[in-house]
């Protein structure tokens, strides 16, 4: 038996042992057979002796490397259990760092086998990457494809380490690598997908991506990334295949709905040719369209084409149903169903008079319905088309129909009792439970308090799905040459949402992120209610909420690795203090998150509150809208139309924080950078899409990190809708000083 090349020893030498056994024998038979005369039958059973001997040897050698291969895949089979364990959104931080180790270990041992060598260092290049080392995940990777060049896994790897380090190019082409030697890869067709979004190939990303769900609807990472690329899709013409996709994903459970807005909108306008004023749209053909029915209960619309369009119909809906005595059935679920949007964007669509007065009877009769000792549920359609145009809530005596059973209602109209009374009614009585550690004594404090109480903002309806991970690593793919603190990987991270609102980031944090607990702090009540009624429907239970004001945090007692702060500063008083508060909980070493407006984004926003100052525009949902229909059109002495493409103008709650804020500060990088170095903190860079990144590299190339807000200053007066949404970047304070 000839041994293999880079077996394990025990084989090499057992092999060696026969070797020697055998050149023994067969040279004691060739020196003794001639002078030796001896019986021939002897002569057989000696041989037939030495045969079995010689034979039982090999077969003892055949053993030992079956036994060695046992070994082998056994240990492959222990570092994949514990580099999976490793990955489990579930594992504690400790846990999984000696989950890590374990592999790590154990792939060592893997490396000293010919036939699993390459499969180990494939193992320990994903360790590393994990680790954010990619230098030495890329040394490992390389001995893997030099072992084993025609692997599609180790392709993989190859393209994440190139991900990770944003070589897209070269990504794009290991993955490619990847599918021609194992086309049913989905992983590799995924990161495929991914890359291409990464450079800024968004259409063939998203046609990517609709393939893959199209084979694989049930997977919930495809479904995540399709929803992510499909909000910047939009379609050029009616196309009825892409009507269909977007109805079978509104129908789709735990996923951002919101998401699909963009793409249903361009299909409804092309559909019905909206920007047509001669167009004419049949009723009857609306009653009947699943994909408009779909989107008026799930989404809610940033479109004026399609608003004005919705206000047309809304009227006519309201009109045609009284006329027809509530029989049609069909109608009503129209209406409700637009009664459902108007829930969505917080009624802030104008209506005129005429419905003002069909307005005022419906009221009155709801109301009348309501106070008789003998009603029962058949004002269901009441209902439905006054809530087209007002909040349920806004009635006197709606809290009498809370103890009706849900069932008991018209089945058109149920998603509506559900959200826009039961869910309310369950806010109020959760608002009323939740924790105040502090008074709230500052002025601006309580004026931005009532704001919120009045208008939560905002009004999220969907928390969508990410694939869990760990903070420190999302941060370093984030941040150019960034390195976590060990944190991260050293138990629970604690992480402080201050001025969590409604929730949804709040929550998305303590569900996505692995081993964090969350505390979520708001000025308004009301708007934690939301939050925290959101977090028992998604069952997060890592997360806490408590009514507090920043500048009075010394109730809290505790104190963070991670406070994130985005949207709030700004609107205090004076946010220096309140960025100093903050930074007395935040750990040494620890990372905060902020976000301000730009002076430069909002330029026309400064033009419009100076308007609505000088008229001295109410502040109520009448005012709001008023303000939004002259905008519409176009009836202001300035041109106002860029204000169009903010999503917070499509609600009531988001165009009051926009243009009717009680208080607002704004910021240039400079001064961005004042604030920081005040305060004693690194600045880590922004939180931006990759193709600014790429555009700020072109003209600065020498400022690798990304972090010089000098050049920032420049880029952002080239470009002033850099930042049109607001400044996010991460700061970090510095680590404990140690006492000699």
């Amino acid at each position: 038996m000839v041994a293999e090349v880079g077996t394990p020893p025990a084989i090499s030498q057992a092999n060696a042992r026969i070797h020697t056994f055998s050149e023994i024998h067969c040279r004691y038979y060739l020196k003794k057979r001639q002078p030796l005369k001896v019986n021939g039958d002897k002569l057989r059973v000696r041989t037939q002796i030495m045969t079995q001997a010689l034979k039982k040897q090999q077969g003892s050698a055949k053993e030992t490397n079956r036994s060695l291969l046992k070994r082998w895949k056994e240990l492959e089979k222990r570092a994949l259990f514990h580099y999976e364990k490793s990955l489990c959104a579930q594992s504690a931080s400790e846990q999984t760092v000696a989950h890590r180790g374990k592999a790590k270990q154990i792939a060592l041992q893997l490396r000293e086998s010919e036939k699993y060598c390459d499969t180990a260092n494939n193992l320990l290049a994903r360790i590393a990457l994990d680790e954010g080392f990619y230098k030495l995940a890329e040394h490992h990777i390389s001995e893997a494809l030099e072992q084993q060049a025609n692997s599609a896994g180790h392709w993989f790897t190859y393209g994440h380490i190139k991900l990770a380090q944003k070589l897209f190019t070269d990504a794009l082409g290991a993955f490619s690598k990847a599918l021609d030697y194992d086309p049913s890869m989905t992983r590799a067709a995924t990161s495929m997908a991914f890359t291409l979004t990464k450079l800024g190939r968004i259409v063939e990303a998203f046609q990517a991506y609709r393939h893959l769900y199209r084979l694989h609807p049930n997977d919930a990472h495809v479904k995540e990334k399709l929803f992510e690329v499909v909000a910047s899709i939009s379609a050029d013409y009616y196309q009825e295949d892409l009507e269909q996709d977007a109805i079978k994903w509104l129908k789709l459970k735990q996923v951002d709905h919101q998401s699909l807005s963009t793409l249903v909108m361009s299909l409804l306008n092309h559909k019905y040719h909206l920007s047509d004023p001669n167009a004419v749209v049949d009723i009857q053909d609306l009653v009947k369209d699943e994909l408009l029915l779909l989107a008026l209960e799930k989404l809610y619309f940033t479109n004026n084409e399609l608003e004005l369009f919705i206000i047309l119909l809304r009227k006519q809906t309201l009109l045609m149903s009284i006329s027809s005595h509530y029989s049609d059935e069909a109608l009503l679920t129209l209406a409700t169903h637009i009664a459902l949007n108007a829930e969505h964007n917080e009624h802030v669509f104008m209506y005129d008079k005429e419905e003002a007065e069909i307005l005022e009877t419906l009221q009155d009769l709801i109301e009348a319905t309501l106070q008789s000792p003998t009603k029962g549920i058949d004002f269901a359609h009441l209902l439905s088309l006054y809530a087209m145009y007002e909040p349920l809530s806004s009635l006197k005596s709606i809290q009498k129909t809370v103890d009706v059973p849900l069932l008991s209602w018209p089945k058109y109209s149920r998603t509506l009792i559900q959200n826009a009374i039961l869910n309310r009614h369950a806010e109020s009585k959760i608002a009323q439970s939740i924790e105040q550690i502090s008074p709230i004594a500052d002025e601006v404090s309580r004026n931005v308090k009532q704001q919120y109480e009045e208008n939560p903002y905002p009004r999220w309806l969907h928390l969508g799905y990410n694939t869990p991970t760990n903070y420190g690593r999302a941060l370093e793919s984030e941040l150019a040459g960034f390195r976590a603190p060990d944190f991260f990987n050293m138990g629970t991270v604690k992480v402080l949402v201050a001025g969590a609102g409604t929730g949804r980031h709040a929550l998305r944090v303590a569900r996505y992120f692995r081993n964090v607990e969350v505390v979520a702090i708001d000025l308004s009540r009301q708007s934690l209610a939301y939050a925290k009624r959101m977090a028992e429907k998604y069952d997060i239970n890592n997360i806490r909420f408590l009514c507090a004001d920043i500048l009075n945090l010394d109730a809290l007692d505790e104190d963070f690795h991670v406070i994130e702060c985005s949207g709030v500063l700004h609107h205090m008083d004076k946010p220096e203090a309140g960025l100093e508060k903050l930074l007395t909980i935040l750990k040494p070493n620890g990372l905060i998150k902020i976000g301000l407006y730009s002076f430069e984004a909002r330029e026309i926003v400064r033009q419009m509150r100076d308007l609505i100052q000088r008229y001295d525009l109410p502040i109520s949902a009448s005012g709001i809208r008023t303000m939004r229909q002259a905008i519409l059109e176009g009836n202001m002495p300035y041109d106002f139309k860029g204000i169009l493409n903010s999503q917070d103008f499509y609600s009531l709650s988001g165009c009051r924080d926009l243009l009717f804020h009680v208080q607002e500060h704004q910021y240039e990088p400079h001064e961005l950078k004042q604030m920081i170095n005040k305060a004693h903190l690194s600045f880590l860079g922004f939180i931006l899409p990759e193709q600014v990144k790429r555009n700020y590299l072109a003209d600065y190339p020498e400022d690798k990190r990304l972090i010089d807000l000098d050049c920032w200053q420049q880029f952002e007066k080239k470009h002033p809708d850099t930042f049109a949404g607001m400044f996010q970047f991460y700061a970090q304070k510095p680590k404990a000083k140690l006492l000699r």
